[in-house]
This record gives C-alpha cells, sequence and structure tokens, in this order.
C-alpha cells in the first residue's frame, strides 16, 4: 500500500505544531518560594502536584499537536493507494468502449437519445485519461476489435456511432473487450460498457460474474436509460400465408403495445406502388393500453399479381421511432398447383384433405388458395408432376421403390411433399423400404393404440413455421377435443453427414411423435403419423381430426403443412440481418440487383442451377427489391427485413436480475458525477480526507474534554489542605509559628484552546 498527496504544497501547515510547543514553553511557570518553618508536608505534596502537572500539560500538548497535525493532513488530501488492484494514477491505461447500438437505443429523453447521452459521457472519459494510453471502441454492429490509433481517432468513432441492427449480442462484444485489453502489456486495464440495462440487451446472456472473468480488468457500466418513456410499438405483423390468391384478399394482423398511460391512435396500412411512394389501404382506430397488447386485424382487398410490399404504420410521434413500422411482402398470383394423392376410393378417402386445402366454394369464387388435383395414388405415377409444386400422400399404401426414387427426386428440386400415414400401410416391413427411409428420413415401427381417448396432438411449443398460424389463437386450439386413438410410431433415422434424419415439429399427449419434418435436397416432407381418410361412423377410425365437431384445427394445420413445405426455398418476410434466399423460375437469369429500402443497389449472383439467389447485406429494416434481367421482361421479386423484437424492447431489468448478469463487483454509474468519482476511485485511489478531518475533530474534542478536566475548579480541596497544614505547624502551646506574609498572586498555568476564557485559575503549587 501507498500514500500519495493530491496537494502537497498543504502539507506545510504541519508546521504549525510548533506553536503549542513555544506558548508551553514561554508560559512554563516559575516557582515561588515560602519562608514556614516546618514544610515537610508541603514539599511532599508539591512533589505529587509537579508530578500529576506535568503528565496534564503532556498529554494536552500532544492532542493539540495530533489536531493540528491532522488538520494539516487533511488539507493536503491523502490519498491511499493499493500496490496491485489500484495502479498509478498518472500511468497510461487500456481503456475499452463498448457501446450498444441496437434501434433501443433511439429512446429519447430531454431531445437526446440514449446513443447521444452514452457517447457524452464516453467523451467525459476521454477527458480524463492519462496520456498516452491505448484506447478501443467497440459496439454492437460487430467488426474486428482493435485499438485506435490515436484518441483522436476514438474520439472521431464515438462522434460516427450510429445504430443498426445487431450482429452480435452486447455480451459478446463486452467478451471480445475483454480478450482485447487481455492481450494488452498495460498495467492497468479499464472496461466501460454503455448500455439501456434492458431485456433486450442482455435476456440474451447468461448470468455471469463478468467482474470476475477479467480479474485484472475494471469494469464499470453506464446505464443511459431513460427515467420516463411513453411508447406506442408494432411488435409484430401475423400473415396467415405470404402467397395470396389473384383476387383474394390480403388478411395479416398487427399486435400493437402501449408503454404509458392509455392513449388513442391510428393503425395504418400502406401499399408500396411501382413509382416507389406507399398509398393508404386502411385505417383503424386504436385504443392502446399500458402493458396490454392489442389485435389489429386488416383485409387488403384488390392487390395485382406479382410481388406486392407494403408496411403497417402507428400515426403520430413517441420517444421510440424504430417500432412505429413493420415492412412485409406477399406475392400475389395464381393458386399453386397441388396433387392430392390418396387410397382408393380417392374421392372417399382423399375428400377431407382436398376439402381443407382447396374448398369447393372458395375454387369457385377463385380465392382458394391451392388448385388441387385428386388421384388415387396407384395412379400417382401417371400425374402431372411439373405442373404441382406440392404433392399430398393421404393413407398411402406401399409404393413401388420406383415411385419412391422419383418423389425423392423431385422433392430435391425444390418441391413440396406431405404424408399423411395410415392403417393402409400394411405393416412396417411392407413401408420400409430403403428408398421410402430414405425419402421420409425414418421407418414405421409399430401401431400404438389408445382405446381410452386419453391421446391427441399436444404443441408443446409453436416455434415452428408451420404452427406459427397456431399463434393467433395460443391455448384455444381444443386438441383434446378431437382424440387419436391409434397412429403410427415413427422412428427417426439417426443424423448423418448428407442427411440429418426426420426431426420432430410436435407430439402426441403420450410423448410420441405426431408431426415431423424431413429436409431433402431443396424440397421439404412433412409426416404426419395418423390419418385423415376415415369417415365419421367407420369403427376403424383411427381418429376424430378431420370428423369432430368444427374441425377447424385440422383444416388451419393441413393448410400450414402444405404452406411450409410449398416455400421453403423463398424468404419474403425475414428478421433483418439474416440472409434472404429468394427463387427465380427463370434459369436464364445471371445476376440481380437488390434495391434497399435507403434505395442503395448492389448485385447480387444467381445460382443458375437452382435459380436462387441469396442477399446477406439485410440490416436495415424495411422493404427490398430485387430485380433480374433488365427492366424489359426481366423478373421481379423481393423481400421484407424488420427488426428483432430485442431491438426495440427498452424494458429495464430489475436490478437483481442485473445483479445477477454483470456480478457483484462490476460497478454501475448512472450520471456523470457518478462517473467521475467512480473513475477517481478506482484510478486514483480512495481519499482519506473524510477519515482525517474526522479524527482532527476527535482530537479537539479531546483537548476541550481533557483540559476542563485538569483545570477544574478545587476549592474544598485546597481548603482542606491547607486547614491541615495550618494544624501541624501550631506549636502545642497553641501559639502560631512566626510566618512571613503571603506570598503574591501567581501566574496561573496556559489554559486549553477551548477553555481559556472561562476556566477560574487553578490552585497554585508551593515550592520550599
Amino acid at each position: 500500500m501507498g500514500i500519495s498527496f493530491l496537494t502537497p504544497l498543504l502539507l506545510g501547515g504541519a508546521a504549525l505544531v510548533a506553536v503549542p510547543v513555544v506558548l508551553h514553553l514561554v508560559m512554563r511557570r516559575k516557582p515561588v518560594p515560602y519562608d514556614f518553618p516546618a514544610l515537610r508536608f508541603l514539599k511532599e505534596r508539591a512533589v505529587a502536584n509537579r508530578r500529576r502537572l506535568q503528565l496534564s500539560h503532556l498529554l494536552l500538548l500532544l492532542l493539540r499537536v495530533a489536531a493540528l497535525a491532522l488538520l494539516a493532513l487533511a488539507l493536503a488530501r491523502p490519498v491511499l493507494r493499493g500496490a496491485a488492484w489500484l495502479a498509478d494514477g498518472e500511468a497510461p491505461v487500456a481503456a475499452a468502449f463498448v457501446f450498444d447500438t441496437a434501434p433501443r437505443m433511439l429512446v429519447r429523453e430531454g431531445n437526446r437519445t440514449r446513443l447521444e447521452q452514452a457517447a457524452a459521457m464516453a467523451k467525459v472519459l476521454f477527458e480524463k485519461l492519462p496520456a498516452g494510453s491505448d484506447v478501443a471502441v467497440l459496439d454492437t454492429r460487430g467488426g474486428p476489435a482493435a485499438f485506435s490509433p490515436a484518441l483522436a481517432a476514438a474520439v472521431t468513432r464515438v462522434d460516427k456511432l450510429a445504430t443498426a441492427t445487431t450482429q452480435q449480442s452486447l455480451p459478446a462484444a463486452v467478451a471480445a473487450a475483454g480478450r482485447l485489453l487481455e492481450q494488452s502489456p498495460k498495467q492497468r486495464r479499464e472496461l466501460y460498457v454503455f448500455t439501456d440495462c434492458s431485456h433486450g440487451g442482455w435476456d440474451s446472456a447468461q448470468a455471469a460474474d463478468l467482474a470476475a472473468a477479467w480479474p485484472e480488468t475494471s469494469l464499470l457500466v453506464v446505464d443511459v436509460s431513460a427515467s420516463r418513456t411513453e411508447n406506442i410499438a408494432i411488435d409484430r405483423i401475423d400473415l396467415p400465408s405470404d402467397r395470396v390468391p389473384a383476387g383474394a384478399p390480403l388478411v395479416l394482423s398487427a399486435a400493437v403495445s402501449r408503454v404509458g398511460p392509455d392513449t388513442k391512435r391510428t393503425v395504418a396500412v400502406e401499399v408500396l406502388q411501382p413509382d416507389g411512394h406507399y398509398a393508404r389501404r386502411a385505417v383503424k382506430p386504436v385504443m392502446c393500453k399500458a402493458g396490454v397488447t392489442t389485435r389489429v386485424d386488416f383485409e387488403i382487398a384488390g392487390l395485382e399479381p406479382g410481388t406486392r410490399q407494403g408496411r403497417v404504420l402507428i400515426e403520430g410521434a413517441d420517444d421510440l421511432a424504430a417500432d412505429d413500422s413493420r415492412a412485409f411482402t406477399v406475392a400475389v398470383g395464381a393458386p399453386d398447383g397441388v396433387i392430392v394423392a390418396a387410397a382408393a376410393p380417392a374421392d372417399r378417402t382423399g375428400m377431407f384433405l382436398l376439402q381443407a386445402v382447396a374448398p369447393a366454394g372458395m375454387v369457385k369464387a377463385g380465392k382458394a388458395r391451392f388448385e388441387a388435383v385428386l388421384v388415387a395414388a396407384e395412379e400417382l405415377d401417371a400425374a402431372p408432376w411439373n405442373d404441382a409444386k406440392g404433392i399430398v400422400l393421404v393413407d398411402p399404401p406401399p409404393l413401388a421403390a420406383r415411385t419412391w426414387e422419383a418423389l425423392e427426386q423431385w422433392v430435391r428440386s425444390g418441391r413440396g411433399l406431405v404424408v399423411w400415414l395410415g392403417p393402409r400401410a400394411g405393416s412396417a416391413e411392407a413401408f420400409n423400404d430403403a428408398a421410402a427411409r430414405r425419402l421420409l428420413g425414418g421407418r414405421l415401427v409399430r401401431v400404438w393404440r389408445s382405446p381410452a381417448g386419453d391421446n391427441y396432438l399436444s404443441p408443446a411449443a409453436l416455434d415452428h413455421p408451420a404452427l406459427a398460424a397456431f399463434r393467433r389463437v395460443g391455448d384455444a386450439v381444443p386438441w383434446q377435443d378431437f382424440p387419436v386413438s391409434r397412429h403410427w410410431e415413427f422412428e427417426p433415422e439417426a443424423a448423418g453427414d448428407d442427411d440429418p434424419g426426420a426431426t420432430v415439429v410436435t407430439a402426441y399427449r403420450n410423448g410420441l411423435p405426431a408431426v415431423l419434418e424431413h429436409r431433402v435436397g431443396e424440397g421439404t416432407v412433412m409426416i404426419v403419423t395418423t390419418p385423415v381418410s376415415q369417415a365419421a361412423g367407420d369403427p376403424e377410425a383411427w381418429n376424430t381430426l378431420a370428423t369432430g365437431f368444427e374441425p377447424w384445427p385440422f383444416v388451419m394445420l393441413a393448410n400450414e403443412l402444405l404452406l411450409h413445405v410449398l416455400d421453403t426455398t423463398t424468404d419474403r418476410n425475414i428478421v433483418a440481418g439474416t440472409p434472404a434466399v429468394l427463387r427465380f423460375e427463370r434459369r436464364d437469369l445471371a445476376a440481380a440487383f437488390v434495391r434497399t429500402p435507403g434505395g442503395d443497389e448492389f448485385p447480387a449472383a444467381i445460382d443458375q442451377d437452382r435459380g436462387l439467389v441469396t442477399v446477406t447485406a439485410t440490416q436495415e429494416p424495411g422493404n427490398y427489391a430485387v430485380r433480374a434481367g433488365g427492366d424489359i421482361g426481366g423478373a421481379v421479386t423481393g423481400f421484407s427485413a424488420n427488426l428483432p423484437a430485442a431491438d426495440t424492447d427498452f424494458t429495464p431489468l430489475a436490478p437483481a436480475a442485473l445483479t445477477a448478469l454483470l456480478g457483484p463487483r462490476a460497478r454501475l454509474a448512472r450520471t456523470e458525477a457518478e462517473l467521475v468519482r467512480d473513475v477517481n476511485l478506482e484510478r486514483v485511489g480512495s481519499e482519506l480526507y473524510g477519515w482525517i478531518i474526522l479524527l482532527a475533530a476527535l482530537a479537539m474534542a479531546a483537548d476541550w474534554i481533557a483540559a476542563n478536566r485538569f483545570y477544574a475548579p478545587r476549592d474544598d480541596a485546597d481548603a482542606a489542605t491547607a486547614a491541615a497544614s495550618f494544624a501541624e505547624a501550631t506549636p502545642p502551646d497553641g501559639d502560631p509559628l512566626p510566618r512571613e506574609s503571603p506570598p503574591p498572586a501567581t501566574r496561573p498555568p496556559p489554559l486549553p484552546m477551548a477553555a481559556a476564557r472561562s476556566a477560574p485559575p487553578p490552585v497554585p503549587e508551593v515550592e520550599a
């Protein structure tokens, strides 16, 4: 440990300790002689008094010297420095500044965004860095972690900080900064994290003691969150499908949430026009309540065929503009061709599935999603596969090996297959030839029976895209009303290098797989282990999915499975920052050009064998247009990118949760005053001024108490002593001994500084 002084010149005040010493020397009392004939008792008393007074004077001298010395020491502002954990405050340091640049940092308070507040507080720290320090600036947009060539370059980097879609999480950026500081040869290392301490920034992190992760690094988290925020956000847009049949309306729902007091706002839907402007197509007023998510449903009719893009937005300003709008893209055109192959008689076994995906009324009105053709499974080879994008096998019997192989090649090209397994599969061995297992990604084991009626589909989660539509109804799906008494037990193949095998999408209540997915090349196969081919009155029926009362869950499931397998290679609505894969039907297109929401353009290569173009630069939220083959006779498509929910979630973390994430040793500063104080404590050391001034006050108080005690009046004791002396000096005959006149008044001893004017003069001491 070591001691240094912030104002060492004031140590000269310690010379004042000579003042009480000089006063005590100058004011020393001189003995006064007394001529008594018998002074034995007085001499003994004088020796005792002299010793007591000497001790009293010495104690008072020490207290006064200590008070003045401590006062001078306090004015010099001593600082305690550590030998290891506190380095020299004047030596250069290695400092890393990590900024959260997610769009939620655009929250405004006092006409300043959270990112602007973070930059201002960082500049305060820059001014306090010792000369020659190494400085690195990192943010959540990603990029290499490196020290800036000079402090001015770091300041410029901070001035140019801008919000963007998060490319790396905030904990990952902090870890990168910690690793960079470990490589620095500087003895002192400092890590500063500027964040709004929100769920959006830290929910992806696991509880870890960041301060303990780098014990040689000082960690300071700068909280720039807003103290009070009012905001209305469009959390997400739900589209039943990103493909809309020509003539059918676009149906979408927006989830709107509110932070702050209840208010009324307007939610609008706008469609992008060929000239680049948005035309308003629908408007609805919404009462936004604090802490409540409100659903707003729209139907947009009259969309022309082709790729159509739009946005849902909230009118009016609030504290965060980044979540006031969400973009969407849909493909409007002719219904996709689908082949429904059912076991003979096909018109009976395939009836339920056909009516679910292509209802007769909607087909007649031209609003059906799919153009379905019903064929017998035994005649599947003769069906026009090239005109279809999907095939549905309803309770298929064992097929020839060449049929399974042909289906495999067809799916690999980017098509979709849905298989509803049923009793016509026969035995497991008859259905498990090598070609069928390659396509399905697993094998049949046996038929599982649950005659009590207590088994049914039981999705544990709705994260899979094929189940995403069920999020709108959530727990309201009455799967228990549609019991499954029998189903096939399906065993997925072990994952290999070329084939990952089938994966379970959802299970039954008994835990066995109900719906599985198998990726084959560019296409997808979905397997359902129970059929929808048996009539309601059939005593051998395996389930009531399609025959129960109001079987709308089956209708949704049949449509969502088919939609999922048809468009597996086209991403029309993605999360910003993730790649978008688009398919062109033409194979003669060599290159495409992508126009961003901001109007910039860049080229993108096309895989001519598969007709796919992959766009990776999707950080900017909004609508992207992709053109290939020129303006005349070319192909046009597009996609929409929306911010992830975490990028706009500024809900503050609870203090306990933040402590669990950062660790108890991490320090937190919310204001510039706290920031400067914590930096001084960490880099300069701990000032001892408060403790020393307290000791000085205690020394002065002790001096006052001691002086009043030592020099308190003792009239009774002095009278008794004088009487005893007189009695001893009187002879037996009663005549007193001759004595001289009383001694003159003597000068009183020095009084304490605090009681010099109030204390009475002490009893004088005598000396022979």
